[in-house]
């Protein structure tokens, strides 16, 4: 049964998961208006090796939602490599999906000397077409507020969304969990502010897209790319930009698979996480 843990990262309570006391720091990032726990379905196979950090990203779970934030990328990423220092995590495999896959890479960018290796799932931002309409009407004043007020209903039918083979996954009680977290005080506000933070109604950013495709090329990391073909959130032909850019990549495009891989196809998103960092280290220095 794994634990809530809450740390102070300058004035923000956060909440971690752990499990696991040898091997490489593995750190996982989950994707917005998620939490750590996205992640059951790994952390405790993946401590078999390694040790395994979850973490609720600024703003999400039950991590403190600060009014006066910000919650651009670059801030979500330095709150990322904050946890890691009060942490005592000197380097660590960072695994992130979507949102925060794309903060996975741009803590490689920031802190290379940080990030061992990168695992990205269905990473967000790659590429400014293709959108869900969903999130683009989310970006709209008023009407955003209005149409992301947490209920069931629309719960249910964005999560839906989310797997090849929803009835499988999207429970009451995930529906439940969701909305419970996402009524908590400030937590829309924060979530609403996250979202426009990278996306605008014709998709995500444009200026935002340009600098991580400029980033690319300059990130060295060793990196997985796990990427589910059912994906109607982030169509896997996006891969194709870290197929061209990254100067180390594997993609992997998975069938029978949407936006969540590490929920929906747990076992091979585990099996591929453990074989790739395995590979790694048998690699001299």
């Amino acid at each position: 049964m794994l634990t809530d843990h809450f740390i102070e990262v300058g004035c923000v309570k956060t909440r971690y998961w752990t499990a696991g006391d040898t091997g490489s720091a593995v750190l996982l990032l989950h994707g917005i208006g998620c939490s750590v726990r996205e992640w059951e379905r790994n952390i405790e196979v993946l401590a078999a090796r390694h040790r395994v950090f979850a973490l609720d990203l600024l703003g999400s779970g039950l991590t403190d939602k600060l009014v006066d934030e910000t919650y651009s990328l670059r801030r979500l990423a330095q709150f990322v490599l904050d946890c890691m220092k009060v942490t005592a995590i000197a380097q660590a495999r960072l695994a992130g999906n979507s949102l925060g896959g794309r903060l996975a890479l741009e803590c490689a960018a920031m802190a290379p000397q940080q990030v061992k290796s990168l695992l990205l799932v269905d990473p967000a931002g790659m590429e400014r077409r293709e959108t869900p309409f969903e999130f683009r009407l989310a970006t709209l004043p008023i009407l955003g507020e209005i149409f992301t007020w947490p209920n069931r209903l629309g719960t249910n039918m964005l999560w839906r969304k989310a797997f090849a083979e929803p009835s499988w996954f999207v429970t009451e009680e995930l529906a439940s969990t969701k909305v419970s977290l996402a009524r908590q005080p400030g937590a829309q506000s924060t979530f609403l502010k996250t979202l426009r933070g990278f996306l605008d109604f014709g998709g995500f950013r444009p200026e935002l897209v340009a600098e991580l495709q400029g980033l690319l090329p300059r990130i060295k990391a060793p990196t997985l790319v796990a990427w589910g073909r059912d994906d109607r959130f982030v169509p896997c032909a996006q891969a194709e930009v870290l197929r061209r850019t990254l100067p180390n990549v594997e993609v992997q495009i998975w069938d029978h698979c949407g936006h969540a891989p590490q929920v929906e196809c747990s076992q091979r998103f585990n099996d591929a996480a453990l074989g790739f960092w395995r590979r790694l280290d048998t690699i001299p220095g």
